[in-house]
């Protein structure tokens, strides 16, 4: 693949990217609204705060790999320490959030496991029908 091809597939993934956190701020919103009908809009707060740590993982991965990856030496092993810092980070930051704010601080994992469907979702599956397209 030429340095062409490289920088377009790298567009269309950041446009899905891009359109995961469009409906991570949807679903955001209706979680807002569905909880505070329940009386329980603090679980919202925590639904809509882990859904914004998974778009600022998203995007510090996006950086990170495209900063590795484009250097004249790509080296796996600050990949590696990149993505094991960044999720320890976020894990032991939820897991205090869950802790200290509990009940309602449980949402910020629920915000963090929807945000990881719909990024997947916006990024991985216009990928596998666009294969599918191929003779």
């Amino acid at each position: 693949m030429g340095r062409r091809e490289a920088v377009s597939q790298v567009n269309v993934n950041r446009l899905g990217v891009s359109h995961a956190a469009v409906k991570a701020i949807a679903l955001g919103v209706l979680a807002l609204m569905a909880t505070g009908a329940l009386d329980r809009l603090m679980l919202g707060v925590f639904i809509c705060v882990g859904l914004a740590l998974g778009w600022l993982n998203t995007r510090i991965t996006w950086s990170s790999v495209t900063r590795i990856t484009r250097s004249e030496m790509p080296n796996k092993h600050a990949l590696t320490v990149s993505i094991a810092v960044r999720l320890f980070g976020i894990t032991a930051l939820s897991l205090l959030v869950a802790f200290l704010a509990r009940p309602s601080g449980i949402g910020i994992f629920f915000g963090l496991a929807v945000f990881q469907v719909v990024v997947i979702l916006s990024t991985v599956l216009p990928q596998v029908k666009g294969l599918r397209r191929l003779p």
